[in-house]
């Protein structure tokens, strides 16, 4: 479950990987966002060049953030490799995420024993939209999944990542992490108390777009998520 937008134009030696959230799809989490990269990314300054992945994995398959952590290392050590389906070495890496996702980046993140030196000194930036900061209220009732657990309210996995993740970033710090949070996200809720401030993040920037909304643009321009993409790859 994945699709790689590589340049017409050059072999890129940057890539940038999206990683979907709960019960989310590898590109229709991302609404028009994998057509319009195939279709203007080569045209535009800020965004010819870098390659665009687009990561996909099961929810039911996943317990713990660590789950998805493993997928982006695994597909980052391939990267740096020129490994298959790749077939050249990527010296760049940006990391955007929606939601459940963005758990499991911050995870790769401090994770160091699952990736390889070069994720974090390569690592250019990182920009999370809608992340559960202290879980969602919608966890509750889908007991059936797994990860749901990890998901529900100041529970357990979220407030030892949030520790794992300050003690981590003393030793290997990261670039900043840039948030962006939806005011009429209903999936998060408003209720961030404590939990707003992680260590090593950028203050929250606030949207007027709900949980879906934030990462499916309509247009290449005159777009919001399309402004921070480009943003985020300069």
């Amino acid at each position: 479950m994945w699709a790689l937008i590589r340049s017409t134009t050059a072999p890129n030696s940057a890539i940038a990987m999206f990683v979907h959230g709960f019960r989310g799809n590898y590109l229709n989490t991302w609404g028009k966002i994998p057509d319009l990269l195939w279709k203007n990314a080569d045209g535009d300054p800020a965004t010819c060049d870098w390659d665009f992945l687009f990561l996909g994995y099961s929810t039911f398959n996943i317990a713990t953030y660590l789950d998805i952590a493993s997928l982006i290392c695994s597909e980052w050590k391939k990267c740096a490799k020129g490994e298959q389906p790749y077939g050249r070495k990527y010296e760049r890496l940006v990391l955007f995420g929606h939601s459940l996702g963005t758990l499991g980046i911050r995870q790769a993140l401090c994770a160091t024993a699952v990736h390889n030196g070069s994720l974090l000194s390569q690592l250019h930036k990182v920009t999370l939209f809608g992340t559960p900061l202290n879980g969602s209220p919608l966890a509750l009732t889908a007991p059936f999944y797994k990860i749901a657990d990890a998901l529900k309210p100041a529970n357990p996995q979220l407030r030892m990542l949030r520790t794992w993740v300050e003690g981590s970033l003393k030793h290997n710090p990261w670039p900043p992490v840039r948030l962006v949070l939806g005011q009429g996200d209903w999936v998060v809720g408003q209720q961030f108390n404590e939990l707003i401030q992680w260590p090593g993040d950028q203050v929250a920037d606030q949207a007027v777009l709900d949980h879906g909304d934030m990462v499916k643009p309509d247009t290449w321009t005159n777009s919001l998520a399309m402004d921070y993409l480009r943003n985020t790859l300069q």
